[in-house]
C-alpha cells in the first residue's frame, strides 16, 4: 500500500524538525531561565539522572522524545483496585484484541494481556524490571506470545511505566506496538501490612487481598539492604446464574430473542439449533425415525420439554475463581569501588478455575452429529484419528427403561459426571542478577536472568465418547443413564485429562553507557551493548487428547529459539532547546528459522521556551516467527462445509441430508490443523509520532501525541483452506457409513476419511493504525480547603486499516479484526479522567472510565459486512440467522463507569480506605458481535466492570 498521507505528514515535520536543530548548531544557544518544569533540563544544581523506559542512557528530563506514560505505586493505591491486570484493563491505549480472564473460552484460559494500539498481544512486550520474562505457556489463540499480567504482585510495584511507540530498537524484535514495563521495589525498610476485602452487589466476585512487606538495612549506612514481601489474593466465582434478569428485554443478559425476531437461547428452550435440549436433572431418549421422547429421569415432561417450558439459569461463570500467591525476595548489597549487586527471586502462582457449565458433561445436542477425535501433538507423526468417528451417543432397543422399540439417541445430563471445569494453575519462576559499576568513564550493567512459567491443566468432565458408547451397548449390566455407575465406569467415561505445559526464557545482557563528549546542551551521551535470549517452549497437548480418545483443547507447541543482538544508543543535546536521540539494534535469531534484523530508530525533542516543546520519533520493527509460528506446533478445530470428495455433491437428500439417504459419517465439517511453517519471513513495522509537550502555567502539564504504526507481512492463517491438502486415512470409508438417522448403512467407498487438512501460518496481510492521544495533569491549590490534582487521558483512533487479499478494510470503529483474541471490537476512543482532593489526612479519588461505541459490523469478515449478515451470527451465536436484526443492535453503545476511593490517615503508621468501583452500577451494552461473554451477549474485554457491577470493599495498611 502506497504511503499514507498522515505518515507522509510525520515524516516531513520530523525531518524539518531535524534539519532545524541541526541548523541550531550554528547559531547561539539561548539564555533559559532555570525553572522547575518537566519540559527543561536546565539546571544549576546537581540532579538526580534516571533511566525512562524507551532508553537506555539516564537522563534529567522524565519527558523523552517518546510518549511514555508512568502509573505510581501511589496511582496504584487510589485506582481501588487489588490487581494490576484491572488496572492496566482502564489505559486508554489498551484496545483490540487486550485479552481478558472473563473470556472463558480462551486458548490460554483465565490469563491476561495488554494489547497497545490494538495491534494484540504479540506485539506489545511486557518487561519486569526493565529485562524479558517467559511468556504464558499458553500462547493467545494458539498463537501469540505473550506475558500474563495477572501473574504479576501488586503491593510490590514501585511504577509501571507504558512506552506507546515502538521500541525494537532498544528492547528486541516484538516491542512494535511499545512496551509495559512492571517496576518492582528496589529497596524497602521497615515492615508494611496490607489487608482489605469486598464483594460485588449484585453479588458473587467476594475479593480477600492480604500482604506483607519487610525489610532491613540501609544502602547508604549498611551497605546493603534486603526484603522479602508475600501477597495472597482471591476472588470468588461470577456466575451466570446471579446476573440473570430479564431473558428478553433486550439487554445484555438476554438469552430469548422472539420478542425482537430472533431465536430463543435460553438454557432449555428449542430453537432451529437445537431440536432436543440439555436440561439438569433430565436424561431423555429420541427415536431417529419418528422424533418420539421417552424420558427416563427428571421432572420435565415430553411436551414440556418440546415447548420450551423446561428452561433453567446455567450455574457457567462470567468470571471464574482465582487465586494468587506472590513471593518476592530482594538483596542488594554495595561492593568495593562503587559496584553493586542486586539480586531478586520471585515466585508468582496464579490460579484459576473455569466453569464451562453447571449441567455436568452432556449427552449429544444434535442427533445427527459425526465428529472425529484427531490425534495431534508435538511429536505425534503422523497425526491421526485412529479411533475413527464419533456417531450420535445410542442406546439399543432393549435398554433398560427404551419403551421407544427402537434404538434411540440419548440426549441430557449425565449425573454421574463432574462439574465440567478446567482447573489452571500458572507458576512463574523468576531469579535475576544485575551487577552495576564503573569500568574507567564507562558505566556498566551487566545483567542475568532465569525465568520459567508452567501451566497445570486438570480438565474435568470430559468425555470419553467411545467408553460411553460400548458402556451403554453392554449386553449385560449396561451403563446407566440415571446414575449409581461404579467407580471404574466413571473413569473410564471421564478420564484424568491433564497437561503440563513449560514456557523458559533466559537471558544475559551487558549495557555499557558513558559521556563521549560535552555539547552546548550538555553531555553526549553514548550507550552500546549485547544480549542472548534463549527461549523454549513445550507445550504438548494433554495426554488423551493427543491420542485421539477425548475431545479437548488440542493447540500444542515444541520449539526453540535464540536471539544474538547488538544495540547501540546515542542522546545528543546538540544546543540547550535541542535534544537528538538514535538507536539501532542487530538481532539475529536461530533454531527455528534463521532471521537476521537492523532496527534503527531517531527521536528530537525541541523545548524553545518553558511553555512549549516538540517531539518526535520515527522507528522501524520487527518480530520473528515464534515456536508457535514457525516451530513443532498446530491446533486443530471442526471446519465448515463438506468432504468434497466424499460427498462432491453437497449434503443431498440422495447423498446425505440427515433426513434420508444415506452419506459418509464425518463428511460434514472436515477437521482443519492450523500448522507451523518453517519458511515464515518476520513482521516488520514502521513507527511515528509527533508531539507537543505544553506547560502554560506552573504545575499545569499536557502532551498530545500522533502516531502511527505499520505492520507489514503479518503472521496469520490462510483465510480459505485448501481441501487438495488433506491427509486422508490408508482405509476406505466404507465402515463409516451411516443412514443419518442413528443407525448404520452399507455402502462402499475407496477414499479415506479425512483425517485433517493442514492449514499453514503465512505472511499476508498488513495493519496500519494511526490516532492522537492527550494527557493532561493540574494541581489546583485550594487554600484551607486543601488541593485537587485533575488528570486526563485520552486515545483517539483516527484509522486502522486491515490490507488483506489485496483489499484494505477500515476497521476503527468496527468489530474488526473479529477473528482475533475474543472479538473485543475496535472502538475509536477511550479516556479516563481523575480527581484527587487531598487535605490533611484525607484523600478521595474519582476516576471515570469510558470506552466508546463501536459497530456490529466487521468489514474484513467473510460475510461480515452489513448489520443484518453481522447479526445472523458471523462470530457469535445465530441470535437472528434469518438478517432480521433490529437496527437498534447495529451498534454497541458507549460504556462510563465511575470509581471511588477515600483514604484517611489515622497516624503515621495506619491508614484506611474504602474504595468503590462502578460506583453507579453501570450495566455493559449489549454486543450481538462478541463471542468472548460465553452465554450472554456482552465483551469482557472492555466491559467487565459493567458485568461485575457496583463493587465496594474496605482494608487497612499499617507500617512500623
Amino acid at each position: 500500500m502506497m504511503e499514507t498521507n498522515m505518515s507522509r505528514s510525520l515524516r516531513l515535520i520530523f525531518s524539518g524538525g531535524m534539519v532545524m536543530g541541526i541548523g541550531m548548531l550554528a547559531q547561539p544557544a539561548f539564555s533559559q531561565t532555570t525553572t522547575d518544569t518537566s519540559i527543561t533540563s536546565s539546571t544549576t544544581t546537581p540532579v538526580q539522572r534516571v533511566e525512562i523506559t524507551g532508553s537506555s542512557i539516564r537522563r534529567v528530563d522524565t519527558e523523552t522524545p517518546s510518549p511514555v506514560q508512568v502509573i505510581s505505586a501511589e496511582d496504584l493505591k487510589k485506582s481501588g483496585y487489588t490487581s494490576i491486570a484491572q488496572v492496566l484493563q482502564n489505559v486508554t491505549a489498551n484496545g483490540q484484541g487486550t485479552l481478558s480472564s472473563g473470556f472463558s473460552g480462551a486458548f490460554a484460559a483465565g490469563a491476561e494481556g495488554v494489547s497497545l494500539r490494538g495491534l494484540t498481544t504479540g506485539a506489545t512486550l511486557v518487561l519486569i524490571d526493565g529485562h524479558r520474562m517467559a511468556p504464558n505457556a499458553l500462547s493467545d489463540d494458539g498463537q501469540r506470545s505473550f506475558v500474563d499480567i495477572s501473574n504479576i504482585p501488586f503491593d510490590t510495584i514501585e511504577r509501571v511505566e507504558i512506552l506507546k511507540d515502538g521500541a525494537s530498537a532498544i528492547y528486541g524484535s516484538d516491542a512494535m506496538a511499545g512496551v509495559v514495563n512492571v517496576i518492582l521495589k528496589k529497596n524497602f525498610v521497615g515492615t508494611t501490612m496490607n489487608a482489605e476485602g469486598g464483594t460485588s452487589t449484585q453479588g458473587g466476585g467476594a475479593t480477600a487481598h492480604l500482604s506483607v512487606t519487610s525489610g532491613f538495612g540501609n544502602l547508604d549506612d549498611d551497605g546493603y539492604n534486603a526484603f522479602a514481601s508475600v501477597e495472597f489474593r482471591h476472588e470468588n466465582e461470577i456466575t451466570d446464574a446471579s446476573r440473570a434478569g430479564n431473558s428478553s428485554n433486550g439487554g445484555w443478559t438476554t438469552t430469548n430473542w422472539t420478542n425482537f425476531g430472533g431465536l430463543n437461547w435460553t438454557p432449555g428452550a428449542v430453537n432451529s439449533y437445537v431440536a432436543y435440549p440439555k436440561i439438569p436433572g433430565s436424561t431423555y431418549l429420541v427415536s431417529p425415525t419418528t422424533g418420539a421422547i421417552d424420558v427416563l429421569s427428571g421432572s420435565c415432561t415430553a411436551a414440556q420439554i418440546t415447548s420450551s417450558s423446561c428452561t433453567y439459569k446455567d450455574p457457567g461463570a462470567i468470571q471464574p475463581e482465582s487465586q494468587n500467591l506472590n513471593l518476592l525476595a530482594s538483596f542488594t548489597k554495595r561492593l568495593s569501588d562503587g559496584w553493586q549487586l542486586a539480586v531478586k527471586a520471585t515466585f508468582f502462582q496464579s490460579k484459576v478455575d473455569v466453569i464451562s457449565s453447571g449441567l455436568g458433561a452432556s449427552y449429544g445436542s444434535n442427533p445427527y452429529t459425526y465428529n472425529a477425535n484427531v490425534a495431534v501433538s508435538a511429536g505425534v507423526s503422523p497425526y491421526q484419528s485412529s479411533l475413527g468417528s464419533v456417531g450420535p451417543i445410542t442406546v439399543p432397543a432393549n435398554y433398560p427403561g427404551n419403551t421407544l422399540g427402537t434404538s434411540a439417541i440419548v440426549i441430557g445430563a449425565d449425573s454421574s459426571s463432574p462439574t465440567v471445569e478446567d482447573k489452571v494453575d500458572s507458576k512463574n519462576y523468576r531469579l535475576a542478577f544485575d551487577l552495576t559499576g564503573s569500568i574507567g568513564e564507562w558505566d556498566t550493567l551487566t545483567a542475568v536472568g532465569l525465568t520459567r512459567n508452567t501451566v497445570d491443566q486438570d480438565f474435568q468432565g470430559t468425555q470419553n465418547v467411545y467408553a460411553l458408547n460400548a458402556a451403554l451397548n453392554r449386553a449385560t449390566n449396561p451403563y446407566s443413564l440415571t446414575g449409581a455407575n461404579s467407580a471404574a465406569d466413571i473413569a473410564a467415561i471421564y478420564p484424568s485429562v491433564t497437561s503440563h505445559d513449560v514456557s523458559d526464557l533466559n537471558y544475559v545482557e551487558f549495557h555499557a553507557s558513558r559521556s563521549i563528549m560535552q555539547l552546548s546542551g550538555g553531555d553526549l551521551g553514548f550507550s552500546t551493548g549485547a544480549s542472548y535470549v534463549w527461549r523454549s517452549m513445550q507445550s504438548p497437548a494433554p495426554a488423551l487428547v493427543a491420542e485421539g480418545v477425548v475431545y479437548g483443547n488440542n493447540a500444542f507447541v515444541s520449539g526453540t529459539q535464540t536471539d544474538a543482538a547488538l544495540f547501540a544508543e546515542l542522546a545528543a543535546p546538540l544546543t540547550k532547546t535541542f535534544e537528538l536521540d538514535a538507536a539501532a539494534r542487530y538481532d539475529h535469531f536461530g533454531d527455528i528459522g534463521e532471521n537476521n534484523s537492523v532496527t534503527p530508530k531517531t527521536g528530537f525533542k525541541w523545548t524553545p521556551n518553558n511553555v512549549f516543546a516538540l517531539r518526535g520519533t520515527l522507528s522501524t520493527g520487527f518480530r520473528a516467527p515464534n515456536p508457535a509460528e514457525a516451530g513443532e506446533s498446530g491446533q486443530s478445530y471442526v471446519g465448515s462445509g463438506v468432504d468434497n470428495t466424499l460427498c462432491p455433491g453437497g449434503l443431498t437428500a440422495t447423498n446425505g441430508h440427515p433426513a434420508a439417504g444415506s452419506f459418509i459419517a464425518a463428511c460434514t465439517q472436515p477437521i482443519v490443523l492450523n500448522t507451523s511453517n518453517h519458511n515464515l519471513k518476520p513482521e516488520k513495522s514502521d513507527s511515528e509520532t509527533l508531539g507537543v509537550i505544553l506547560e502554560p502555567i506552573k504545575g499545569w502539564s499536557s502532551t498530545i501525541d500522533l502516531y502511527q504504526i505499520k505492520i507489514k507481512d503479518q503472521i496469520v492463517t490462510p483465510g480459505t483452506v485448501n481441501q487438495a491438502n488433506a491427509v486422508r486415512s490408508s482405509t476406505d470409508s466404507s465402515g463409516l457409513c451411516a443412514d443419518g438417522k442413528g443407525g448404520t448403512y452399507s455402502c462402499t467407498s475407496s477414499e479415506g476419511l479425512i483425517l485433517y487438512i493442514p492449514n499453514e501460518y503465512i505472511n499476508a496481510n498488513s495493519t496500519t493504525t494511526s490516532g492522537i492521544e492527550l494527557e493532561t495533569h493540574y494541581k489546583f491549590g485550594l487554600g484551607n480547603y486543601g488541593s485537587l490534582l485533575t488528570s486526563l487521558d485520552w486515545s483517539h483512533m483516527m484509522s486502522y486499516v486491515l490490507d488483506a487479499d489485496g483489499v484494505s478494510y477500515q476497521l476503527a470503529g468496527t468489530h474488526g479484526p473479529s477473528i482475533i483474541g475474543g472479538n473485543t471490537g475496535n472502538p475509536k476512543d477511550r479516556i479516563q479522567a481523575t480527581l484527587t482532593w487531598d487535605k490533611g489526612p484525607w484523600d478521595v479519588t474519582t476516576a471515570l472510565n469510558y470506552v466508546g461505541g463501536y459497530s456490529v459490523v466487521d468489514p474484513s469478515y467473510e460475510g461480515g459486512s452489513t448489520c443484518a449478515t453481522a447479526l445472523a451470527a458471523v462470530q457469535g451465536y445465530p441470535y437472528f440467522p434469518g438478517g432480521n436484526a433490529p437496527s437498534s443492535y447495529c451498534q454497541i453503545g458507549s460504556f462510563m463507569t465511575t470509581d471511588l476511593t477515600v483514604r484517611y490517615k489515622v497516624s503515621k503508621q495506619l491508614v484506611v480506605h474504602a474504595a468503590m468501583n462502578n460506583v453507579f452500577d453501570r450495566q455493559p451494552p449489549t454486543d450481538l458481535s462478541t463471542y468472548g461473554g460465553g452465554l450472554y451477549p456482552f465483551n469482557p474485554s472492555l466491559h467487565m466492570s459493567g458485568a461485575i457491577g457496583r463493587f465496594v470493599q474496605a482494608g487497612l495498611t499499617y507500617s512500623f
